[in-house]
């Protein structure tokens, strides 16, 4: 494998998250936002932590395959992991992390790794599909820590494109940033120097990107609040919040 000369946010996480699957120069990026928000990796901790309980949930409505979007890297407690007997293809757009993943995943007949871009579903290779999912079963859509780098006429047409393309009864989890980083504008500056503002939103301008996919009862929370078995009254939540997430479904009504 040939050694990149650019940082990816996927690897950038893997190493916050205490991940094997990095290069330096991804390090040096991780640092460098470090220096604009001291808290990165509990952030990613927590994000990674919403992310299993959301697998989890999804499995317990008898979803027994996912699709993940924006993947990164496949370790440190990603789908394959918190779901075990479940069937799992993991999608980016980043090479390194797709021949990462597939080296990863190698020896799992249940999971692959290969190449799309969310936001253009022709980019995903349906022989793959096939081989690893069964596409006309319900599927459990994973697009966690991508929202908040897609404009949101973008991210509607990619939802609404999504609800047409998963089976009824098919289920998404997603999240979205909030306006905490507001406060730390030398890393609203740094993302924006790199070509990836991040876009910031709040549940009621968020809400209506969601179309026709409709809410689960546990609606759209913090991340580290939403659907837990502590109280929410013993979870520290930051206001103002830095992530919210949601899962949300394909109803046979609105089909």
């Amino acid at each position: 494998m040939s050694i990149p000369s650019f940082p990816n946010t996927g690897r950038m996480v893997d190493y916050w998250l205490g991940g094997s699957h990095h290069f330096p120069v991804d390090i040096e990026a991780a640092k460098l936002f470090e220096e604009a928000y001291s808290n990165f990796r509990t952030f990613f901790e927590q994000l990674r932590d919403f992310n299993g309980r959301v697998c989890r949930y999804m499995q317990l409505q008898g979803i027994d395959q996912f699709i993940v979007f924006a993947a990164g890297i496949p370790t440190c407690g990603n789908v394959h992991e918190v779901v075990p007997h479940a069937k799992v293809l993991y999608t980016d757009i980043d090479l390194t992390n797709i021949q990462f993943g597939q080296e990863i995943l190698a020896d799992n007949p249940n999971a692959d790794y290969t190449f799309c871009d969310v936001t253009n579903l022709d980019t995903l290779n349906q022989s793959v599909v096939n081989k690893i999912l069964e596409p006309t079963r319900r599927l459990g859509i994973v697009l966690v820590g991508i929202s908040a780098f897609i404009p949101d006429q973008t991210l509607a047409e990619t939802l609404d494109k999504l609800y047409d393309w998963a089976p009824v009864g098919s289920f998404l989890a997603l999240d979205f940033d909030g306006d905490a980083a507001v406060h730390y504008p030398k890393l609203l500056q740094l993302l924006q120097d790199i070509g990836t503002p991040l876009l910031m939103r709040n549940p009621t301008n968020f809400l209506p990107l969601l179309g026709r996919w409709q809410l689960t009862e546990y609606a759209i929370n913090p991340v580290e609040a939403w659907h837990t078995k502590v109280s929410t009254d013993s979870i520290q939540i930051q206001e103002p919040v830095f992530s919210y997430g949601c899962v949300v479904y394909k109803s046979i009504r609105f089909s």
